[in-house]
């Protein structure tokens, strides 16, 4: 399995579609990891608001909560 490959099963739900959840999860970890490494370098007066912070932060849980909660509440057919 390629890196490609990994990435692409990554953002996939248990049908194999794409999942939003993971996708969104994933780029709101991205904005909150950016922002605060740029923050650190910047004086406070252009620091994002810290109820802008908390909110992407609320998101990102929410979605990776709700992707996990997914995975593991798959009901199974039966044959």
């Amino acid at each position: 399995m390629t890196f490609k490959q990994w990435l692409i099963e990554l953002f996939r739900d248990e049908r194999g579609s794409t999942s939003v959840k993971p996708l969104i999860a994933f780029l709101g970890s991205v904005v909150l990891f950016v922002t605060t490494f740029v923050n650190s370098f910047s004086h406070a007066d252009f620091a994002p608001s810290e109820g802008l912070v908390n909110a992407c932060m609320i998101i990102v849980l929410a979605g990776m909560g709700g992707d996990t909660l997914d995975k593991f509440s798959h009901k199974k057919k039966e044959d």
